[in-house]
């Protein structure tokens, strides 16, 4: 299997932390963000990893070359900054034809990520977006059937179904992980920066299936800012099953 690490971006709401270094190599205990991921789906069976960069750029490439894995790392390094989806435009050629799991650095949880993917192959999606009920400016709109319908995002009071939904609808936000099938790169009209999201909510408007998978209480953090920084820290001296599950 493979997977990429979204590793790219700048991390200014995590500042001062990401002044002199970027996102990825934010230290958690004794080891960066980017180590624990890696070492996280090294031990789900991902045996080629890709990791795009562009801020501090050359710390992540040192990074990646002085340290040794059971998984093959590449690094994609982009010149301008891509956004979610330009990053993954640029690996196109990296895939193969099964379905690669996509996941941001920042994000630490215990998901059930193997079951995730099974049952993206099942559904023959072209993505499944791992999603949570909590509280989020975003919120995916997913119908009885787990199919992804729109977005209602709060901030901008937008409201936008792009299907007709199979029953009641509930509201999710999404959780940064990905599984996502290759065939998708041959409908993607985008170039330069753009997210990934949009591009979703383009394709699902065609009639394209994009499907949910519904974290329901598995542990989730992210660490955007300071405060779920230090939050993430006391959660990793606190809970044994985390340091487990990320190999500590």
């Amino acid at each position: 299997m493979k997977a990429m690490i979204l590793a790219a971006g700048r991390g200014s709401r995590l500042r001062p932390l990401t002044d002199t270094i970027p996102k990825a190599l934010v230290p958690i205990m004794d080891r960066p963000a980017l180590e624990w991921n890696i070492r996280r789906l090294e031990k789900l069976g991902f045996q080629q990893i890709i990791i795009n960069a562009w801020y501090f750029a050359e710390q992540i490439e040192e990074f990646v070359h002085q340290r040794t894995y059971g998984a093959s790392l590449t690094l994609s390094k982009e010149e301008t900054l891509l956004g979610t989806g330009g990053g993954v435009l640029q690996t196109r050629n990296y895939w193969d034809d099964s379905p690669f799991l996509l996941h941001n650095v920042d994000i630490f949880s215990d998901v059930d990520v193997l079951q995730a993917y099974e049952k993206h192959r099942q559904s023959k999606a072209l993505a499944t977006l791992f999603t949570q009920e909590r509280s989020t400016q975003k919120k995916l709109l997913i119908d009885q059937e787990e199919r992804v319908c729109g977005i209602h995002d709060y901030r901008n009071k937008e409201y936008r179904l792009l299907r007709t939904p199979q029953g009641t609808l509930k509201e999710h936000g999404f959780s940064g992980i990905h599984i996502i099938s290759p065939q998708i790169f041959s409908m993607i009209e985008e170039s330069g920066e753009f997210s990934i999201i949009d591009l979703y909510l383009r394709l699902i408007q065609q009639g394209e299936k994009m499907i949910s998978f519904d974290m329901q209480s598995a542990y989730w953090k992210d660490i955007g800012t300071p405060e779920k920084y230090e939050a993430l820290q006391q959660d990793w001296h606190q809970n044994p099953h985390l340091r487990k599950l990320y190999c500590a």
